[in-house]
């Protein structure tokens, strides 16, 4: 069971409550916001913006009306046909111009753009309140041939209306003072004959007429022009009349890029403003009504309230985790005092076994090994001078070795128990480390260690190594270290190194203590299925599964290299075999994936183990996404038995692999006999583990991979450790790849993930 850390414990509840009051305060906001006028006249924008449009087409409508009216008249008609009733006409455009309060004039041009009748509107009065309509007198008639207007309404079809642009007033070629604007609506009339003949233009008091609609509590109404600037706006301080008609832009008042947006679209709707194009208008300025929040500097400075108080309570935080972080240490500071004292020798103050054993947990480096001294008359002089002399004498060899540590490839020093010390080693070649052992043993041995009143005492030592295979945990290499201890005093060497060959120590000692693990792991069902994707080098996908084994022991994982022989040993090798087809099968019942199987010759040669085999494939239904691997295919005997058994299970749907292929060469003619039957051939790890550096290897497996080819068979490449590995196997058109760096075994699937 693993020790609750009590720092993360109290700081994740620490973290969790500030998460609930941030999440308090974020919601509050949140429901203020919600009610908030900015957000709420935000929402109505849209319908508000539908309103103004039809308030401003009806508006423009009434001029389209009138022209409409004018270019059809009894009188109009006359006046242009004959010059006849010009009196008549001159009333009635009076009568006219008097009804539309924001026309400033109604003129009639003719076709070369002089003025033949012209109604003026004219304000007198101490306040300008009094309004005089009249015909303005021939001789006072202008032309208006130059003007951009002229040539624009000139172009018009018969009785089609069109706008000039919004600007300023000018008489006689200068700007009207005060300051007014203007906008003229045009159409031309024909004559009897069907010719156009003249041009009838109404000039409107733009910002008197856009007086009518521009008020609004929540709202800005703007109009705006295809370069950005501000024709009308219902703030003094800015539009055509305002100073800072070329200064203060549409993308000034909003945000750039959505100003820069709204130009460009014929509809357009931003957090804070809605715009839409008047196309009734089709003039040069391409017009855009504008609506825009109000309220925005009152949600400005709401925002910046917001901020302050994240601030505040940011800064609280930061004040309050310091004294968090030194309050919630304590308990951890205290637990790993007792761990320390756990992994640290009470006489010597160096790391002890389980020290070196949690320092080097999984770690597989492939150039550390492991050396152990054990002083072997440590007994003998406890026994003559008293155990407080013995430790005496093993504080004195501590210094001997601490000053021995870092010397060549010696490197970190433990105290494994009562009389024994291990060095971790950079392991260079064999021929060195025998060397270091021989010396290191000598030097042991020949150095006096002083203890109290300068008795000196000559130890007798015994060296041993664990073995120099490489990606071997170091608590194997420990172990190993220790069988070769004993090993050594039982042949009476003075060092050892580890072989794995000499069978006497294991069976002494490993197998006895790993067989009690092994039978306590099966009686308590702690046998564990782990699952090792499997690439596909071509989809770039984890299409399958390896199933694995392993036994727990306590808080130990068991690997297959140390149990399998075990098992077998103790006749238990077939029920854990039904175990782990048993587990995975109910595992991948529902998984929408191919899995494999590990089944030795041993268990094919098994009536029994074939029957159970057959009965579970067809119990869960998972023949077709089943890969049976076929372990140790060289040990093939009984030739029928195993064909008839790939046979039968081919006829249930499943798969067939060969693994390990390339330990031995004697079953390429298998591969060659079943070839119809196998889908897929595991290259072994020995010949992928260096294939991006060795030349032979290539060679080897190229040959494997043109074979396999030939034969449709598909390939896959353990050993993957690494990248440099991963994309030369890619690089020869390998179909699969497993290993490390693809994916280590675990208790759970994960499906369809890609490997970059």
């Amino acid at each position: 069971m693993n020790q609750i850390n009590y720092k993360y414990t109290f700081l994740t509840i620490f973290f969790l409550m500030i998460f609930a009051l941030l999440s308090l305060l974020t919601y509050s906001f949140k429901v203020s916001n919600k009610n908030d006028i900015n957000t709420l006249s935000a929402d109505r924008i849209k319908e508000k913006m539908f309103i103004k449009e039809k308030q401003f087409l009806s508006a423009i409508n009434s001029y389209k009306l009138t022209l409409e009216a004018i270019s059809h008249n009894s009188f109009f008609k006359e006046y242009i046909n004959k010059n006849e009733k010009k009196e008549e006409l001159q009333q009635l455009l009076i009568i006219l111009q008097k009804a539309l309060p924001e026309a400033t004039q109604i003129r009639v041009l003719d076709m070369q753009g002089k003025e033949k009748i012209r109604i003026d509107k004219t304000l007198y009065g101490r306040l300008k309140e009094k309004e005089f309509f009249h015909a303005v007198a021939e001789n006072r008639l202008q032309d208006k041939s130059k003007k951009d207007y002229y040539h624009m309404f000139r172009n018009l079809d018969s009785y089609e209306i069109g706008f000039s642009n919004i600007d300023l007033k000018t008489e006689n070629e200068k700007i009207v003072t005060p300051k007014q604007t203007s906008l003229r609506i045009a159409t031309i009339a024909n004559n009897s004959k069907g010719k156009k003949s003249a041009i009838i233009i109404i000039n409107i008091d733009i910002m008197k007429f856009f007086d009518k609609f521009k008020k609004n509590v929540l709202y800005d109404v703007m109009i705006v022009d295809k370069e950005g600037k501000f024709i009308l706006h219902s703030d003094k301080n800015y539009g055509i009349l305002s100073n800072t008609f070329y200064t203060f832009l549409f993308k000034d008042a909003f945000n750039k890029k959505d100003t820069s947006l709204a130009l460009k679209e014929d509809e357009f709707s931003s957090k804070v403003f809605y715009s839409k194009k008047l196309d009734e208008l089709n003039n040069d300025q391409d017009l855009r009504l504008v609506l825009g929040l109000k309220y925005q500097e009152l949600a400005v400075i709401k925002q910046k309230d917001r901020d302050l108080t994240y601030l505040i309570f940011i800064l609280l935080v930061l004040f309050l985790l310091p004294l968090i972080v030194h309050f919630s240490k304590i308990p951890d500071n205290l637990a790993n005092k007792l761990k320390t004292q756990m992994v640290t020798d009470n006489l010597t103050n160096l790391s002890n076994k389980e020290g070196l054993l949690i320092e080097y947990k999984n770690n597989k480096d492939v150039g550390k090994i492991v050396v152990i001294i054990k002083v072997d008359n440590f007994l003998k002089v406890a026994n003559a001078y008293g155990y407080k002399v013995a430790n005496q004498l093993l504080k004195s060899i501590t210094s001997f070795l601490e000053e021995y540590q870092y010397r060549d490839k010696f490197m970190e020093l433990y105290k494994l128990d009562r009389d024994s010390f291990a060095f971790i080693y950079n392991f260079e070649n064999i021929h060195i480390l025998k060397q270091d052992l021989e010396k290191l043993y000598k030097d042991i041995e020949n150095e006096e260690y002083v203890i109290k009143n300068n008795f000196r005492i000559l130890v007798e030592c015994t060296v041993s190594s664990s073995s120099i295979e490489p990606f071997t945990s170091i608590s194997r290499k420990l172990q190993e270290a220790e069988i070769a201890l004993e090993t050594a005093h039982h042949k009476r060497s003075d060092f050892y190194i580890y072989n794995k060959n000499d069978r006497r120590a294991e069976l002494n000692k490993n197998n006895i203590r790993l067989s009690t693990k092994v039978k306590k792991a099966i009686e308590n069902d702690d046998i564990l299925v782990y699952f090792q994707p499997i690439y596909n080098n071509r989809t770039g996908l984890i299409e399958k599964y390896e199933t694995l084994v392993r036994l727990k022991y306590e808080d130990e994982i068991i690997y297959p290299d140390y149990f399998l022989p075990i098992l077998k040993d103790i006749k238990k090798y077939k029920k854990v075999t039904k175990i782990i087809i048993q587990k995975s099968f109910e595992y991948f019942q529902y998984l929408d994936c191919e899995f494999s199987i590990n089944l030795s010759v041993e268990d094919i040669s098994s009536k029994e183990m074939r029957s159970y085999i057959y009965k579970k494939i067809d119990e869960y239904k998972i023949g077709n996404r089943l890969v049976i691997e076929i372990v140790e295919s060289e040990a093939i005997e009984n030739y029928d038995n195993f064909l008839k058994f790939i046979k039968e299970v081919k006829s249930l749907g499943c798969k067939i692999a060969i693994d390990d292929f390339g330990t031995g060469y004697s079953n390429y003619q298998y591969i060659i006999n079943l070839n119809e039957y196998i889908d897929y051939l595991k290259i072994d790890g020995t010949l992928i583990r260096d294939i991006h550096t060795n030349r032979k290897t290539q060679l080897l497996v190229g040959t494997l991979k043109f074979l396999c080819d030939s034969l449709g068979i598909k390939t896959i490449a353990e050993y993957i450790e690494n990248e440099a590995i991963f994309n030369y196997v890619k690089s020869m058109g390998i179909n699969y790849s497993q290993g490390y760096y693809i994916g280590k075994p675990q208790e759970e699937v994960i499906n369809k993930i890609e490997v970059s």
